[in-house]
């Protein structure tokens, strides 16, 4: 593949659109990637550099999708906006990858209605990328795509996770894990039971059983599942402790002059530990199961964070996992009993 295509709403995130213009201004010509901004023309045009990047391109549209905009079938019928031109891009074959930082509930309704979904799955699932102690990462699904899960759900975001870590990151023979309230089998409500049973019988996984919230950043797996409404609480609650921990910190610094002389002298690495500890920085979530590349990112991401959701797009559709997932999906049989 010569020229990679990614097409980016440049009009979603809290910081749209500059955090998205800074973040295409970080690429070169020469890195064989051509990003399609939709938006407004006139404000994403006046803070672009297009001597110096002449690989980024935009599709004019006035109307965007607004972050506290409530998803229902009177906005899924509005296709005039940025958000769902850039997911059309994918589906008409003029982009490889969509991406955007806006209303997370509306880009993955919208992704669903105008794509549809991989034969022989039934829901979608947000695979994020989350720090942990060995600095390479874990694989967390889901992120909050789907809330109403049934243990068939969990099973099918089992087998995408695993595929998508061995092709994507080349992780041979991924451990999967369920996130759970204790480790052993008998531990959980009835959809942790028996997701556990039916993870436990299929052979396309390697199945290391249930993990603890505490192992969580541990790398005792290499994909994590649950469902959609704990796996949303437990990124909240991690952006939650990363920020306290940073100020708790800060304060107990700057009581002193000696730790505040420490804290000059060790701020790049405060700077690079908060990074590292922050979900948010390491790009963006593959929404799996829909038939085609998404990229979900957070809306409070940074530059360098949309920077890095680039990048994984890039990685994805050079790896030709979409094509694989179809492929590997399409022939599977459910074991639901």
């Amino acid at each position: 593949m010569n020229e990679i295509i990614i097409a980016i709403d440049g009009m979603g995130g809290d910081n749209a659109p500059s955090s998205v213009v800074k973040a295409c201004h970080m690429f070169s010509s020469s890195e064989g990637i051509k990003i399609i901004l939709t938006g407004d023309e006139k404000q994403i045009r006046d803070k672009i550099d297009i001597k110096t990047h002449p690989f980024i391109t935009i599709e004019h549209c006035e109307s965007h999708i607004n972050m506290q905009e409530k998803v229902n079938l009177k906005l899924l019928k509005e296709k005039e906006n940025s958000m769902v031109k850039t997911i059309l891009m994918v589906k008409e074959g003029r982009a490889h990858c969509a991406l955007s930082a806006g209303n997370t509930a509306a880009f993955v309704a919208y992704s669903i209605s105008e794509m549809g979904l991989i034969e022989n799955i039934d829901r979608p699932a947000i695979a994020l990328l989350m720090p942990d102690t060995t600095g390479r990462g874990t694989i967390f699904i889901d992120g909050g795509a789907n809330i109403k899960v049934r243990p068939l759900h969990l099973l099918q975001s089992a087998v995408m996770g695993s595929l998508y870590a061995e092709y994507v990151f080349g992780i041979q023979n991924p451990q999967v894990a369920l996130l759970n309230i204790g480790e052993e089998e008998t531990k959980g409500d009835d959809l942790r039971k028996e997701s556990f049973a039916l993870l436990s019988k299929n052979k396309k996984i390697n199945f290391v059983g249930n993990i603890e919230g505490i192992n969580l950043f541990t790398q005792k797996a290499d994909v994590i599942i649950t469902d959609g409404f704990t796996g949303n609480v437990v990124l909240k609650v991690s952006e939650g402790v990363t920020r306290a921990f940073r100020t708790m910190l800060m304060k107990e610094i700057q009581k002193n002059f000696r730790g505040k002389f420490g804290a000059f002298l060790i701020q790049d690495i405060l700077r690079n530990f908060a990074k590292k500890a922050d979900y948010a920085e390491y790009g963006g979530g593959l929404l799996l199961g829909v038939n085609g590349i998404v990229i979900v990112s957070h809306g409070r991401s940074s530059p360098r964070a949309i920077y890095s959701a680039i990048k994984l797009g890039k990685k994805i559709v050079s790896s030709g996992f979409i094509e694989q997932l179809k492929k590997d999906i399409g022939t599977m049989q459910w074991e639901i009993q």
